[in-house]
């Protein structure tokens, strides 16, 4: 528990960060970052809960 970050930090740069979205690029743009985001994080968490592997997709893609 001496490596978790309490939860005032974490909600008070969070909450400064998209103060910062809100004001430089405005709500709509704010609003798809978010959803992108939060879209990602939960693709990488099914991902590695379901241990999905790339490597026969990297393959395809490599040059030889």
């Amino acid at each position: 528990m001496k490596n978790k970050i309490p939860n005032s930090w974490l909600f008070g740069v969070l909450g400064f960060i998209l103060a910062t979205l809100l004001m430089t690029v405005g709500f709509a743009s704010t609003f798809w970052i978010v959803v992108v985001t939060v879209l990602a994080s939960a693709a990488g968490y099914w991902l590695d809960k379901y241990d999905f592997d790339f490597t026969p997709l990297v393959q395809i893609f490599k040059r030889k």
